[in-house]
């Protein structure tokens, strides 16, 4: 089996969830994989007490960026100079079950796919002890919506014999490394840290379709999750839910998140699909605009960082189509709904 690298980069999260997230990582199923834990510039340290823990272990390394780097480049870090087949950038609020890397892996048989994500459940069950989904896999409308597939239904196995996905969540993929070698944009970014967080998973995902590569669900391998940020119940149907849902996210995400689904867009998207799919788009952005004009003017303070970056991003759009092998009305079959 190939040799497979976890990464959980930590920042500010307290030891006890890294600890089980650690514990559960080193507990799967197969043998030929190791796990770090990356410090990125937290202002507290656990290196010792990861140390005393885990130090042991021969598949466990801790690592100190030493300063934050973001989630992107923390992770673009380590993938520069990771030698292993497959990378595994985890999330630390995360437990996988004891299969779920060697499923992933196997997939990987196949030299078409770049990226494979197993089925996310949340921790809390439902009010009847049901499972609840927290995404299985990442799907995009033809408005450009980027979103978890299933993310808060409940897990009746409706999405278990789906396997092709538009793309993979950030919270516990995995990915070819020689893929993201040959979607790399300049020395080491894989992630784009222009993004700092948020989208990049899209970002990258979509990069990987363009470049000809598959992205899988295995829904055999099942990880929980507890998210942090995430969609409301009912979404746009409730809007009083929804303006109160992201009422309670710190400014900083809600402008990364408007920022960078606006440059997910600008960086990849072409041809065919995108005239075809215009107007959805268009409108979508009004009315989001519109939004954020009454319910969150702060998300506005993202447009001078937009402009700032715009040049950064379209030098990035020459060099994506560059390296693109997909067609638009291929990419455009997965803009649906």
């Amino acid at each position: 089996m190939q040799k497979i690298a976890v990464n959980i980069v930590r920042y500010n999260h307290p030891f006890a969830l890294i600890r089980d997230c650690i514990r559960a990582t080193l507990s799967q199923d197969i043998d030929n994989y190791t796990v770090t834990l990356t410090e990125n510039g937290s202002g507290d340290s656990i290196e010792q007490e990861a140390l005393t823990e885990f130090g042991d272990n021969p598949k466990f390394a801790y690592w100190d960026n030493g300063a934050n780097l973001g989630f992107a480049g923390a992770h673009n870090l380590f993938i520069s100079q990771s030698e292993a087949e497959i990378v595994v950038p985890l999330n630390p609020d995360t437990k996988m079950t004891p299969g779920y890397l060697g499923l992933l892996a196997e997939v990987f048989s196949d030299p078409k796919v770049g990226a494979a994500t197993g089925k996310m459940l949340r921790f809390e069950r439902d009010a009847d002890g049901s499972f609840v989904l927290d995404g299985t896999g990442i799907e995009v409308s033809r408005a450009r919506r980027g979103r978890e597939r299933g993310q808060l239904q409940v897990d009746r196995r409706q999405f278990d014999n789906l396997r092709q996905i538009f793309g993979v969540s950030g919270t516990a993929p995995a990915y070819r490394k020689s893929a993201l070698e040959k979607i790399r944009l300049f020395q080491r970014e894989y992630f784009d840290e222009d993004f700092f967080a948020y989208w990049e998973d899209l970002d990258l995902s979509w990069r990987l379709r363009l470049a000809g590569y598959e992205c899988v669900y295995v829904p055999d391998a099942v990880i929980y999750h507890s998210r942090a940020v995430g969609k409301s119940k009912g979404g746009y149907r409730h809007p009083l839910e929804f303006v109160r849902h992201h009422h309670q996210f710190p400014v900083r995400i809600l402008q990364w998140n408007w920022r960078n689904h606006l440059f997910c867009i600008l960086k990849n998207d072409f041809g065919w699909s995108l005239w075809r799919d215009f107007p959805f788009i268009l409108c979508r952005e009004f009315l989001m605009l519109c939004y954020i004009v009454a319910f969150e003017r702060r998300t506005l303070g993202a447009m001078p960082e937009f402009f700032r970056l715009l040049p950064a991003m379209l030098r990035k759009r020459r060099l994506i189509k560059k390296s693109r092998v997909v067609n638009s009305m291929e990419i455009g079959k997965w803009f649906v709904g």
